[in-house]
């Protein structure tokens, strides 16, 4: 259940990274803005939900570095792909 959402907020931050860059993409500050603060209270989130479960002795330190690495979005594919 918890490593579920951990991986459910892992690509909820990959998904609003990628609507962020649509909307700068468009020109659109609004919504960028709106992404944006979705984007960092989800990372909060992920955060503190990663911090508690290392605490409590729920997860390892290895599970902590691989819950806390990022899914990279359609933007950074994209570019990894000119390279």
């Amino acid at each position: 259940m918890l490593t579920d959402r951990i991986n459910l907020l892992r690509r909820l931050i990959a998904a609003l990274s990628d609507a962020l860059h649509l909307a700068n993409g468009q020109g659109d500050r609004e919504r960028s803005a709106e992404f944006y603060a979705l984007r960092d209270a989800t990372a909060r989130d992920l955060n503190t939900t990663v911090e508690r479960a290392f605490t409590n002795g729920v997860i390892t330190d290895a599970e902590v570095r691989s819950a806390l690495r990022p899914i990279y979005g359609a933007k950074h594919e994209t570019e990894s792909v000119r390279v």
